[in-house]
């Protein structure tokens, strides 16, 4: 057993509380505000012969401290396969910090600025989370986006790993952003294979890159812009010392979510982005690639209480592995789905999504599409509101898989609430 504990002097426990108090009642109060939710999930992953059960399970909070510092922290766990490490009395899970973030809140001259730092993924440009954080709005991402969690979270370029962010918002409803943010990422050549370790590269074969963005973000009568560019530059080790390298493996990203429009008529779901443009390449590499490209194109209509969304999307392969309703980064989407309906005490929503998606084939492979590469998914869903929170209800079959059925249906069945 260990012993080598480490307890709080009773003093620093004492004035600590004396403190707290003290500040709670002479500056305001303390609010708390999140959520969490289960799902479980049946279907399979890529190279398993029979069918799986999963369980996600994540949180969210915000607290607010005296409306001066601001703490958030957000977390998910995804489980492995449930019915065979069942058998063993042992769950295999994988956690992943969503978010942890501390915010200073500094009102001044007509204008408040934001300091934050942060660790894993903090308001990424093509996530509605900063737009919601600063002006209150409602959400606007595409329900085809929806995670294997239920929730809405997909960005086109990551503010993610270490980093920090300056933000000032105006009186009017706009923004100006400045971020900075490192993490290792593995090295890969002009194929996208990775490469073997090399000096500048830590011992994973992974480098160490920095990033800095610029970022602008307004909401307008008919229009809700969020934009960003940024470059990357890998910190290299020397005698020890980190250093930054402007002068070579220079990597522009740049990405654009917005919406125009009336969202009770019709409105437009707009995402473009580049996730990277290498701007002095090697002899074998390219400086941009058909891969790299982001982009997202969903009409909007409403009539009483149908909707319609259609979707044209071509994103990155690596950002589909947790959505529920894609098999394919690049494809075609229409969702049907009526709100407001009651039934009872309660008020559903319920539709169906139809997506035609090319599986391991991109805008660079697009001559070898072909039957056996393509997905053809009918994915119905269901929502219902129960107490503070909402149970949701998912079922995708792909007909072009039809004839394995394990590959080919997927269900899921969670619940998220507020608390």
């Amino acid at each position: 057993m260990n012993t080598n504990k480490f307890f709080l002097p009773k003093s620093l426990v004492v004035n600590t509380i004396v403190l707290f108090l003290f500040l709670s009642t002479a500056f305001g109060q303390i609010h708390f505000t999140g959520f969490a939710g289960l799902a479980g999930n049946i279907g399979t992953e890529d190279g398993a012969d029979k069918a799986q059960l999963t369980a996600n399970t994540f949180f969210a909070g915000q607290l607010d401290l005296f409306n001066i510092v601001m703490l958030r922290a957000g977390a998910t766990v995804h489980t492995g396969n449930l019915f065979s490490d069942l058998f063993v009395n042992t769950v295999g899970a994988q956690f992943t910090l969503d978010e942890l973030s501390l915010t200073a809140h500094l009102p001044c001259c007509h204008v408040t600025r934001y300091i934050s730092v942060f660790a894993g993924e903090y308001e990424s440009i093509g996530s509605d989370v900063f737009l919601r954080r600063h002006f209150g709005i409602l959400p606007f991402g595409s329900r085809l986006s929806e995670n294997l969690a239920g929730t809405i979270d997909t960005n086109i370029y990551p503010f993610s790993n270490l980093g920090a962010s300056y933000i000032l918002k105006l009186k009017t409803p706009q923004a100006l952003g400045l971020y900075f943010y490192a993490g290792k990422r593995q090295i890969q050549d002009a194929n996208g294979e990775n490469q073997v370790p090399s000096p500048d590269t830590t011992e994973d074969g992974k480098i160490l890159r920095g990033n800095v963005d610029l970022r602008f973000a307004g909401v307008f009568s008919f229009i809700t812009v969020d934009f960003s560019a940024g470059v990357g530059f890998p910190i290299e080790k020397d005698e020890g010392q980190a250093s930054m390298s402007l002068n070579q493996r220079l990597e522009f990203h740049t990405g654009l979510s917005s919406v125009i429009g009336n969202a009770h008529t019709a409105s437009l779901f707009l995402q473009f982005g580049i996730t990277k443009i290498i701007l002095n390449p090697l002899d074998d590499q390219k400086s941009l690639s058909l891969s790299d490209l982001y982009l997202w194109v969903e009409p909007r209509f409403r009539v009483e209480f149908m909707n319609f969304h259609f979707t044209l999307f071509n994103i990155p392969k690596e950002t589909i592995q947790d959505m529920f309703y894609l098999s394919g980064s690049l494809g075609a989407n229409l969702a049907v789905f009526a709100n407001n309906i009651y039934a009872g005490p309660f008020t559903l929503t319920t539709g169906a999504h139809l997506t035609i998606s090319t599986q391991n084939v991109g805008l660079p492979e697009i001559n070898g599409v072909s039957s056996d590469n393509m997905s053809f998914r009918v994915s119905p869903f269901i929502e219902i509101p129960f107490f503070e929170g909402m149970f949701m209800s998912r079922l995708s079959i792909d007909f072009m898989k039809f004839e394995k059925m394990h590959t080919s249906i997927k269900f899921s069945l969670g619940y998220k609430t507020k608390l």
